[in-house]
Order: structure tokens, then C-alpha cells, then sequence
């Protein structure tokens, strides 16, 4: 934590990691996230439900998507302007949506936002803008409309002073106004206008905010920073992890990482992985340093692959991911570190689209803790797990198959196997997934109805 003009700065979420330049470390942004953020990053119905949000005031309604994702979130009232006139033509007004053919300051002035701002809980989206040239109307470095129009965050900011005391405000884009802010998106475009000269003055406007907000910085998409309101109690703006999302550095590693990259070979020589199990936007949960997202370019189906891990949340509930929103979720020796497998893989079930598949991998017990427990290879293990056995040495076995049978009417068993084609019998006591060869688990595929 850090000040800057009275104002307290979060920079938990500011990510300075950046990908290697390499084949393996490149990853897909998720589809239209190149060129603005959008405001379904967000946990818009969480906002309905804990803080009685119910007014969206929007400087850019482009084709009204952040609008739409209010009102589907329970919003009661979206209120947006749009200066071009190709789009404003397209928009269908209603009693719940308001949009006005005007610049966003003279909006933000007009008599419908000042009531909104002084009679409900608002929430206030300072949209990037450049008029028209995210849908093909002009170039990103026109000058055909003032300053104040092509990027008038900071003008906004002006105009909201003391009137949006009560109101959460979000802005998208700040790249356009730090230099040196990393997001997930990359640096702006150079054939795109920034304001680069404007960071001191945009710091200052941000911090005249801090006797009735906290400032908080994402560097998801192309950038957020958030003003969260002091009478809202504690920051709780959650963000949504997406297909796509970049969520760590990564870089391969020398040795031997992980059991994913031991599986590799197996996995090439069997055509249903390439083609039918791992094909699309992926969720990796637990893939530290020997994520699949890593191997990506053996597997030519895969879109994306989003790596979950401490930094994102708790693996067992995954809170910030959406339902039925990636195509398939891959971990490997992950589900022993969680305290309930159950219930972790109703979650992960949760997440996948209906059609995606569940590829699992678990240590075996017998070739990894090998008759002792606590584990002597893993002190975080909290499960250990066998595929058929009807007792068990260990206190605290899983049997894999009567697991799944809890999920019977939700899946489809594509594979079980025990992946013990390569294990030394006979041998040292030792962890052999320190080797190259040995897997030591239990692998399911399961397709979900």
C-alpha cells in the first residue's frame, strides 16, 4: 500500500509479470478485449445484491453492451451517451435504458445523470472513447472532434468532483494515461493517441477523490482504475477470471516441472486429447510453473489457457469464475491440496460449458505416498486417492470411482486410468515424479451432460 495526494492506493492487483517471448508463452487475449475493457469484467449482480446498486451512468455506449450486462445483472436504470451518430441511430431506447446523442461531459451535466447520482446508488462506467473508431468509423489518432471528445476522461473526472460522493466509479482504458502500467492487454498501440502528458494531472484528479474514495488499479484488459465509495464499507468490487485471461508469467522450465510435462508424449500418441478434450478456452487450476498453457502449440485446438492459482482464489470454490464459461478445465495433482474434492469438483464442474470436459489427474497412493502418511513428498497433501480398492491403508483415501458416482447424472465417464505404466517397482522408497517417466496417478476424462 502506497499514498499519492491524501488518496490510498491497492496495488495487490497490478501485475508486473510479462510473457516470455517464445512459442510456448503466448496466450490469446479473450475476444474483443484488444482495444477497450468492457464492464462484464465485473461482478455487476454482486454489486446489486451487497451494495443496492441500481443505476448504471455509462460515457460510451458504443453498442451497448456494458448497458445490456446491467440490466441482465439487475439494474434497475442505464443511462449512456453516444456522439456518434452511425451508432446512436442503432440504439432502441426503453423505460429502463435512457442514451443521449451528446459528448460525455456535456452528459454528464444534463439533469437525468445529477438525479441519478443524487437519489440512487450509481454506478459510474467512464468508458474509453476515441468517437467511432472501435467499430470502423474514424482512426484511432483523429483529430477531427476536440480533446475534450476524443479523450475526455479527465474533463469527467472534473465533473463528477463532489457530485458522485455516494456513486462507485470505474475507468477503463487508463493506459492511454500510464505510461508504465502493465496490463494484460500490452502497452498501447502506436498508432493509438494517448494522453502520456496528462498522468501527472490524471494522478491528481484521482486524488482529489480521497477524502470519500479508495483507489484501486487492474490491469486486466487494456486497464481499470476503480473509485470505490468510503460509505460502501470495504472494497468488493470483484472481478470476473475470463477465457483468456493472462494471469502469470510463463517460461519453461529445465528438468523435470510437473506430471503435465511427463504426460506429454502419452497424451500426443492418444488423437482425444488433441481433438476432443482439450479444444477451446481451457482453465488450468493448480498449473504453476508446468502449466498445460505451456504446451499449447502441441495441442493445435486449444484457444486459450487460463492459469488459476493462489493469486486468483481459492481452487475449491473458484468464486470469480463464471458458470458454464470455459470449454474445457484441466488440473493436474491439484484436487489433493483441496480440503473437500467433492465439493471442488462441483465447481469445476460448475465453470465448464455443457459439452466441455473435466481432465483430472491425482497422485495414486500407493506409487506416490507408498503406504505412509502424512505424505512424506507433499506436506500440503491433504487427500490421497486409489481407483478401486475397497479399504485402504491410508486414513484419508478417495476412491475415484465412488467419487464420480456422486456425479452421475451431471457427466459422462469418457476415461479412468491408472497411469502406472512406467513405475519402478521394487525400487528405493522415493518420489518418482522427480523422474521423467513417472506419472504416479490416477487420470478421469469426464465429458459434462
Amino acid at each position: 500500500m502506497r499514498e499519492c495526494a491524501g488518496l490510498i492506493f491497492d496495488n495487490s492487483t497490478e501485475r508486473r509479470g510479462v510473457l516470455c517471448a517464445t512459442a510456448f508463452a503466448r496466450l490469446l487475449l479473450f475476444d474483443g478485449l484488444s482495444s477497450m475493457g468492457f464492464l462484464a469484467r465485473f461482478d455487476l449482480a454482486g454489486l446489486v445484491s451487497r451494495n443496492q446498486v441500481t443505476h448504471l451512468i455509462e460515457t460510451g455506449y458504443g453498442r451497448g453492451d456494458s448497458c445490456r450486462a446491467a440490466l441482465s445483472a439487475g439494474f434497475t436504470k442505464a443511462l449512456s451517451c453516444e456522439i456518434f451518430e452511425p451508432l446512436f441511430a442503432e440504439v432502441e431506447q426503453s423505460e429502463q435504458l435512457h442514451v443521449a446523442n451528446a459528448d460525455s461531459v456535456t452528459f454528464l451535466n444534463s439533469a437525468p445523470v445529477k438525479t441519478a447520482l443524487a437519489e440512487h446508488r450509481c454506478l459510474v462506467f467512464l468508458d474509453a472513447h476515441y468517437p467511432g473508431a472501435d467499430y470502423g468509423g474514424t482512426s484511432y489518432m483523429s483529430k477531427e472532434h476536440d480533446p475534450t471528445e476524443r479523450l475526455p476522461m479527465l474533463a469527467e473526472l472534473e465533473q463528477l468532483r463532489g457530485v458522485a460522493d455516494n456513486a462507485l466509479i470505474v475507468m477503463d482504458d487508463v493506459r492511454i494515461y500510464r505510461r508504465a502500467f502493465e496490463t494484460s492487454a500490452g502497452p498501447l498501440p502506436d498508432d493509438v493517441e494517448n494522453a502520456f502528458h496528462e498522468e501527472g494531472r490524471f494522478f491528481k484528479l484521482l486524488g482529489a477523490f480521497g477524502q470519500t474514495h479508495t483507489l484501486h488499479w487492474y490491469a486486466e484488459d487494456t486497464g481499470y482504475a476503480v473509485l470505490w465509495p468510503h460509505a460502501w464499507g470495504e472494497h468488493a468490487l470483484k472481478k470476473w477470471v475470463l477465457p483468456g485471461d493472462q494471469t502469470q508469467p510463463l517460461a519453461l522450465t529445465l528438468g523435470v516441472p510437473g506430471t503435465t510435462c511427463i504426460s506429454l508424449n502419452r497424451r500426443l500418441m492418444d488423437a482425444r486429447f488433441g481433438n476432443r478434450w482439450l479444444v477451446g478456452n481451457g482453465l488450468d487450476i493448480g498449473g504453476g510453473a508446468d502449466s498445460i498453457a505451456l504446451y499449447r502449440p502441441l495441442f493445435p485446438r486449444i484457444g486459450g489457457v487460463t492459469v488459476y492459482e493462489w493469486a486468483q482464489g481459492d481452487a475449491q470454490y473458484l468464486e470469480n469464475v463464471r458458470d458454464d464459461s470455459f470449454d474445457f478445465v484441466y488440473s493436474a495433482h491439484c484436487l489433493e491440496h483441496v480440503l473437500d474434492p467433492q465439493i471442488a469438483l462441483r465447481h469445476w464442474l460448475r465453470v465448464l460449458k455443457p459439452g466441455g470436459h473435466l481432465v483430472i489427474t491425482v497422485p495414486d497412493e500407493d506409487m506416490y505416498e507408498q503406504g505412509v502418511w502424512p505424505s512424506t513428498f507433499n506436506d500440503d497433501h491433504k487427500h490421497t486417492f486409489t481407483l478401486f480398492k475397497r479399504s485402504s491403508w491410508s486414513p484419508v483415501s478417495v476412491n475415484v470411482l465412488d467419487l464420480l458416482r456422486g456425479f452421475e447424472r451431471e457427466v459422462s465417464v469418457k476415461k479412468i486410468e491408472c497411469l502406472d505404466h512406467s513405475f519402478l517397482h521394487g525400487m528405493e522408497r522415493y518420489d518418482q515424479t522427480r523422474t521423467a517417466f513417472a506419472e504416479c496417478a490416477i487420470e478421469f476424462v469426464v465429458q459434462k451432460l
